[in-house]
């Protein structure tokens, strides 16, 4: 049990109001209270303390529910309408959670069962006392600051913490604050949606106009003792200690009240919603707090996400850790090989071309696409495992006559490496570039940057062949594959395993199939499982396939099904 004596000398100049309708409860408190404290009114109901609430300063609040006249609730929402910063402490006979969470609510600091258990009264109050002790030495110091810093320097401590567009602590405080944070904390990040389109479409004074709006409408109504930040462009950010029930709830009423603002100026008047991401009770909130944001945007913007291990970018940066070495380690022994999966010519019903597809081998066990092809694009080696896929493939295929397609990314296209390359490599291994078959993404067709584009005509220029694969995954742009002049089109096996059983699916292939006899491109389908799907892809005129039906990915090429 706390020692009385040194509680006491925390709470020695505390005054405090005591509210028992009870004359001998509220006798007996107040002589421990008397002891405890410098001061400890008392009065006999809600009523009579909101009276004497109006005419003294009291530290805290202790207050029985039920009482005549009026309860300790109803005074506890009075008081914290007019001080909310005001301490309050519920002492009741009552266990109920129907009280325990109106009290909640009313945003009361302590619930005490009566009667009153000393160890838990002096649990309660050292946490206020050291609350309202620390707030007083942070106003005394302030006030020994302010007497003793030159104004020059309360300038350049202001300019360093504070944002000068809002007037709000800045990302350097908030650095500074989760320096200084105790566990149980919580982040808020609040993220404006689309805050770009109002920059380039109203500029940039309209923009931050939208700004202050916001950073006034956040210091409104917030959670007690949580701080707000502006952290540039357009994020804001609230640290706070408080349960996650009270966090969601205020998240989801912030956002609410947002999306009913209007932003006017001059002559424009807008809405605006916002994203807002949670971290709770971590070291690393910032971080966690951006790893949600950027989560919940990608999943859908106005809404609400707490932190969770189970991320998606989570899990990514756990298989970029896991799979990283590996991929450099592949990439500088050359562990890196391709396996060829055949493709069926539906008119000859021969195997004349084959599709490279990248493996890591090492130590007899072979890691599939799937698990390193993202991730090497995420650090950046993408490009140096499609040069390894050129140089090996290019090895096989000068012993033979055959076509072979090699996957080409958007970064290598980027990169602009391609056309000096594969020169080389025609040289090297004398192969002509009329067998090789270069496979984009439809996303490059419709999306790609114009010189990405350029690349791929010059490279058709040089006597290769263009394939746009999984073509209907993503947005398919028509005109573009149209304008690209492509030989193939490869469609998305996502319509090709279902063709059999779903007739979205088969209108889907029939109507690509059509568009590409209309551009006088060949047609591919790839994810070839059964002997139903070849039957209707031959009964389309589909001129190839491709999949397991007829053959995996094999490490040596197979000339025969």
């Amino acid at each position: 049990m706390m020692d009385i004596q040194i509680l006491a000398q925390q709470t020695k100049e505390i005054n405090i109001l005591y509210v028992e309708d009870e004359e001998d409860v509220r006798e007996q408190t107040k002589m421990i209270f008397s002891m405890l404290f410098k001061n400890a009114d008392t009065a006999f109901d809600g009523l009579d303390a909101w009276e004497k609430y109006q005419n003294a300063h009291y530290d805290i609040i202790f207050t029985d529910i039920s009482m005549p006249r009026m309860d300790g609730l109803e005074l506890s929402r009075l008081i914290k309408e007019e001080n909310p910063m005001q301490k309050i402490v519920i002492v009741s006979a009552y266990n109920a959670s129907d009280y325990l969470l109106k009290a909640i609510e009313l945003g009361v600091d302590g619930f005490l069962l009566k009667p009153i258990a000393m160890d838990k009264m002096s649990l309660v109050v050292k946490k206020l006392a050291d609350s309202i002790l620390a707030t007083k030495l942070m106003k005394d110091y302030e006030q020994k600051l302010e007497s003793e810093v030159a104004e020059k320097t309360k300038i350049i401590k202001k300019q360093v913490v504070t944002d000068n567009l809002t007037g709000l602590q800045n990302r350097f405080a908030l650095n500074k604050a989760l320096e200084n944070s105790k566990n149980g904390n919580a982040l808020l990040l609040i993220n404006i949606d689309n805050f770009e389109s109002v920059n380039l479409v109203y500029g940039y004074e309209y923009g931050d106009k939208v700004i202050v709006s916001l950073s006034k409408l956040l210091s409104k109504d917030m959670i007690e003792a949580s701080q707000l930040f502006y952290l540039g462009n357009d994020e804001f950010a609230i640290l706070c200690n408080t349960s996650e029930d009270i966090l969601m709830r205020y998240a989801k009423d912030l956002q609410e009240r947002i999306a009913k603002s209007l932003v006017e100026y001059k002559d424009h008047a807008i809405k605006f919603t916002v994203t807002i991401a949670i971290a709770i009770d971590n070291d690393e909130l910032l971080k966690n707090a951006y790893v949600t944001l950027k989560e919940a945007k990608r999943q859908e913007k106005n809404s609400i996400k707490k932190y969770s291990k189970n991320l998606l970018i989570e899990k990514l940066q756990a298989q970029i850790q896991q799979y990283s070495p590996i991929i450099r380690d592949a990439i500088d022994n050359k562990y890196v090989v391709p396996y060829f999966q055949a493709i069926l010519d539906n008119k000859t019903n021969k195997i004349n071309k084959y599709e490279c597809l990248a493996r890591i081998v090492k130590d007899d066990k072979i890691y599939s696409p799937s698990v390193f092809i993202n991730i090497a694009e995420q650090i950046g080696v993408i490009s140096e495992i499609t040069k390894i896929m050129i140089d090996k493939s290019f090895q096989v295929f000068q012993y033979n006559t055959h076509s072979f397609s090699i996957n080409i990314t958007e970064a290598d296209l980027t990169h602009k490496y391609l056309k000096e390359y594969f020169a080389k490599k025609l040289q090297e291994y004398n192969i002509k570039s009329s067998r090789v078959i270069l496979e984009v993404l439809e996303g490059i067709s419709t999306i790609g940057a114009k010189k990405s584009l350029e690349q791929l005509m010059e490279l058709k220029d040089m006597g290769f062949k263009i394939s746009i694969d999984d073509f209907g995954a993503q947005n398919s742009n028509f005109e573009r594959v149209h304008s690209m002049n492509v030989d193939f089109i490869k469609i998305d096996g996502s319509f090709i395993k279902n063709l059999a059983t779903d007739s979205k699916s088969y209108s889907i292939v029939k109507t690509i199939t059509d568009f590409a006899k209309c551009i006088n491109a060949e047609v591919v389908a790839e994810y070839v499982h059964t002997k139903e799907v070849q039957e209707i892809i031959k009964e389309l005129g589909i001129e190839y396939s491709q999949g397991y039906y007829f053959s995996e990915p094999k490490k040596e090429l197979i000339n025969e099904i």
